[in-house]
């Protein structure tokens, strides 16, 4: 199997086109959906959805580990309404990743990559060099957020979002189902939602319940059922503009030994075990 570090990564450890987005925010408030700055040669606007194995709030997006010491399984579905990278549109363009990242052991860590089938060849290429971009910018920090590289497919897929923008679904006939609907808490009319956080997306999504997360799928030797566990929404526009102005993807990421943080585990704190 090829590293994933000479090919591409998860969407969610970094979104780039010939860029770098591993940058850190500051302290001033941030919000990358609010920016209507175009960039000069590429901009995508769009939505996407994740859920993984850990409980909420997601660990990894403040900087802690993951519940599990094998790490976050994760799905993370990104659909671009309208955009474009260099001189390829990239509207209607949906792509979902599945993998395995924050872990222990970086072996242990790897990722795949479905491509709806509806994308143009030009398109799935424009991908593979943004992802690959993604990636190379993460520098020390691949290891733990990519891994291998298991493989990539166009399949087909569908995907849809209802008016309110509050319940997102993604299908891939007989491999993947992923649906997601916005926590309310009782008495509010908005979602529940987080912001600061680290994510390639912007800094704020939205909390959501995984209705149904389940990924089957005997060509890569991966299976799970993670119905019921974290997910989260955002909507999104990026482009070299924001990406200057908000310190997006994985740069800032520590939570491990081989990063100083001693910490433990969701799974080993519950163990009764000690500090490393």
């Amino acid at each position: 199997m090829t590293n994933a570090l000479q090919l591409f990564a998860i969407a969610a450890v970094g979104l780039a086109a010939s860029m770098t987005v591993t940058g850190c925010a500051t302290g001033e408030r941030r919000d990358a959906v609010e920016s209507n700055k175009p960039a000069a040669d590429w901009e995508l606007r769009g939505w996407r959805i994740i859920g993984c194995c850990c409980t909420a709030p997601c660990p990894c997006r403040i900087n802690k580990k993951p519940t599990f010491c094998h790490g976050c399984d994760h799905t993370d579905v990104v659909h671009v309404d309208q955009g474009r990278l260099g001189e390829v549109a990239m509207d209607g363009v949906t792509w979902a990743m599945v993998g395995r990242a924050f872990g222990k052991d970086t072996n242990e860590t790897w990722v795949y990559v479905y491509v709806d089938d509806d994308a143009s060849d030009a398109q799935v290429e424009a991908l593979k060099a943004m992802l690959n971009d993604s990636v190379s910018s993460l520098k020390d920090r691949a290891p733990f957020l990519a891994g291998k590289f298991v493989g990539l497919r166009e399949v087909p897929m569908t995907v849809s979002v209802n008016s309110r923008r509050t319940e997102y679904d993604c299908e891939i006939p007989g491999v993947l189902a992923f649906e997601t609907r916005s926590i309310f808490n009782p008495g509010h009319s908005e979602p529940v939602v987080s912001t600061g956080i680290l994510d390639s997306f912007g800094d704020r999504f939205v909390h959501a319940d995984a209705l149904v997360h389940t990924l089957d799928d005997p060509s890569i030797g991966y299976r799970w059922n993670l119905t019921g566990r974290q997910a989260n929404q955002a909507d999104f526009v990026l482009n070299q503009a924001v990406v200057e102005r908000v310190g997006l993807g994985w740069g800032c990421w520590s939570a491990h030994s081989q990063f100083g943080d001693q910490g433990l585990y969701g799974e080993e704190e519950l163990r009764g075990e000690t500090h490393h």
